[in-house]
């Protein structure tokens, strides 16, 4: 439901879901990629990278969440980590 909140714009209500979600299953990586993403469209980039940095802690090789990882940290002006993320995710699904 988040994501399709989020398709919608509606990001306040994307981000309650993805809440809700993880207050369910505090170990779904995919609802912390979600509310990354929400919070990046909001430009909440710390909370943002702070998603996604719980997202991987859960699932190390979680392709994603290490390309929205750099996407946000590129934002931020953090080239060489965003670098670093953008080929942890390549090496993590090369498709």
């Amino acid at each position: 439901l988040g994501n399709a909140l989020r398709q919608q714009g509606k990001l306040q209500e994307a981000i309650a879901n993805y809440r809700q979600a993880l207050q369910i299953n505090p170990d779904f990586a995919n609802a912390y990629n979600g509310l990354g993403n929400a919070l990046s469209d909001q430009g909440k980039l710390e909370e943002a990278i702070e998603n996604y940095r719980q997202a991987l802690q859960i699932n190390p090789d979680f392709a994603y969440a290490y390309k929205n990882l750099g996407y946000a940290l590129q934002q931020q002006g953090k080239l060489q980590e965003a670098v670093q993320n953008y080929r942890q995710a390549i090496q993590s699904d090369p498709d």
